[in-house]
């Protein structure tokens, strides 16, 4: 088996250990920034969607409230009688109603 002297000096050891580190925070810190920056894109759009579904919620409520203001007549659907359901002491009781 081959003997062979290896010598390094110790400066150049810190040297290339310091470098290294500083290339993987730099490799980290891009990837974070990548992410922070997906995170906020992602963030922006779903307050963006959140604005138009609380607009269209808002379209909503006020062409619920122009209907209810409406006086809109009620015709029956067929002639004769109908019958209406009460609940009384939590029976139902049924009535006929002519008209």
């Amino acid at each position: 088996m081959p003997d062979f002297d290896l010598t390094i000096n110790i400066v150049v050891l810190f040297v290339l250990i310091g470098l290294a580190a500083l290339t993987g925070f730099g490799f980290r810190s891009r990837q974070l920034a990548k992410k922070n920056r997906q995170i906020a894109e992602l963030e922006k759009e779903v307050m963006q969607v959140s604005a138009e579904i609380l607009q269209v919620q808002k379209e909503y409520c006020e062409l619920e409230l122009k209907i209810k203001d409406l006086n809109i007549p009620v015709i029956p659907m067929r002639k004769g009688t109908a019958a209406v359901v009460a609940k009384d002491n939590g029976e139902d009781q049924e009535k006929r109603i002519s008209g």
